[in-house]
């Protein structure tokens, strides 16, 4: 075990991936979800094993693999993606002689439109803002409602990224990429009326205010905006989490701008229109099944105990 002379501890080849993608704009949560799950190599050999990265096996690879085959298929594709990533890595930077994953073909992804995705009408979003009891939460619903943004957006907005004189606000999206976006009238009158009340304006604040204090420099984890809209939902009685109200923010788009796919493409951030199709094929899908309100069986349903006889007998368990 420890593999030939000069061959990297899996341990550090792991560190030294994760720093590439760090380097990549990967953030910290995206990278700590890749060392949990890389860690897990270490399960088939012995505490303490001095372990090289050229020494994990297909047959490591595939049993670790195993271990989620009861997840859910986006949590088995992922596990697979971050496996085959790190060893094309390594492969690509002479760590290894052979790819481990070369042969493992990546489990059946759903296409996004298949997804079983909690979607809210346009009255849960209004019980949601009804259900707001703080400025935190009013501003946290109002922020995803109208612009559609991720929650990790979301959480690290700045008052700084907020220009109330030409209305628009910069986010921090996917990969890091700003996107600098119009703000909707409804949504700058909520954020004027929360800084004439001191809510916020301090440049370096969060849009969301803290719960509690910050534990460690840097952006804070979106986890936060997660729990508010836990909170509010559960308070409101919708059933509905951050990315249903990005869902319900893009049809309520393509509803008022019918055809607008490029608009709207730009608004979410998509790198690929296909992604941005998926909403239309849902809005799409949605609309034609509305079509089955039509059916008819005749007259009415069978009458029961207290009602006329009809002449259907229903078959009761003895």
């Amino acid at each position: 075990m420890g593999g030939s002379a000069g061959a990297m501890r899996l341990d550090r080849a792991i560190d030294r991936y994760l720093g590439d993608l760090s380097r990549r704009g990967y953030s910290r949560r995206t990278r700590d979800s890749y060392f949990r799950k890389l860690s897990k190599l270490y399960d088939r050999y012995p505490v303490g094993s001095d372990l090289a990265v050229e020494d994990v096996t297909e047959d490591d690879c595939r049993a670790l693999l195993d271990t989620w085959n009861e997840a859910a298929p986006a949590t088995r594709y992922h596990s697979w993606a971050v496996l085959s990533g790190f060893f094309q890595w390594a492969y690509r930077h002479g760590l290894v002689e052979g790819n481990p994953m070369a042969r493992i073909e990546a489990p059946k992804r759903l296409r996004p439109e298949e997804l079983d995705v909690t979607t809210i009408s346009d009255e849960d979003v209004v019980r949601l803002f009804n259900g707001c009891r703080t400025w935190r939460e009013a501003l946290c619903l109002s922020t995803l409602a109208y612009l559609g943004a991720r929650r990790s957006a979301v959480s690290n907005l700045r008052w700084r990224d907020v220009d109330m004189e030409r209305a628009t606000v910069r986010l921090r999206e996917k990969g890091g990429k700003a996107i600098t976006k119009p703000l909707p009238n409804d949504l700058l009158a909520l954020y004027r009326r929360a800084v004439s009340e001191g809510v916020g304006g301090d440049p370096d604040s969060y849009v969301i205010p803290l719960g509690r204090q910050q534990q460690r420099d840097g952006d804070r984890d979106d986890r936060v905006v997660w729990r508010i809209v836990k909170d509010v939902a559960e308070r409101a009685g919708v059933t509905a989490h951050v990315h249903s109200l990005r869902h319900a923010f893009a049809v309520r788009f393509l509803e008022s701008n019918p055809g607008r796919l490029d608009a709207l493409q730009a608004l979410l951030g998509h790198a690929r229109l296909e992604t941005t199709q998926t909403y239309l094929r849902r809005l799409d899908t949605e609309k034609a099944m509305e079509a089955v309100r039509d059916l008819s069986w005749g007259p009415r349903l069978p009458a029961f105990a207290g009602e006329a006889h009809t002449g259907f007998e229903p078959v009761l368990p003895p």
